[in-house]
């Protein structure tokens, strides 16, 4: 199996400000040549997210997330960061079909930045993982 690696850097803002990576993550799959496989992608650190949403659901997604986990209340500065990021995840896998990504057409994949931070840069690894040929 072949297995093709690319880091991507986004500058992010937030808190809770989602930074569609979709075009970026097409362009990796592009770059790897591959017709069947996995995506996988994990994003450094322990408070953002990955995540695929419909297009015209990401307000209500983060008003939803937000009334779940507040933001104050907490002993630690940024837990409901970290805890954001542990119900969420940081690694998301899509299937890979005909060379395109296997989502909807009116899906995008974000990286939701949850901390209160300006001009962070977040990498994320994409990891393209090839089906073997019969």
């Amino acid at each position: 199996m072949r297995v093709y690696s690319k880091i991507i850097e986004v500058k992010t803002y937030g808190p809770m400000v989602l930074h569609n990576i979709t075009n970026l993550v097409r362009k990796v799959v592009d770059l790897s040549n591959v017709e069947m496989g996995l995506a996988w992608l994990s994003v450094e650190g322990a408070t953002p997210a990955l995540i695929i949403l419909r297009n015209g659901e990401e307000k209500t997604f983060l008003d939803s997330l937000t009334k779940l986990i507040p933001f104050t209340g907490w002993r630690h500065g940024n837990a409901y960061a970290h805890l954001i990021s542990t119900i969420l995840s940081t690694n998301i896998a899509i299937p890979i079909i005909n060379k395109a990504l296997l989502i909807n057409s009116d899906e995008n994949i974000y990286l939701l930045e949850t901390r209160s931070v300006y001009n962070h840069t977040r990498r994320v690894l994409v990891q393209i993982h090839e089906n073997e040929k019969p």
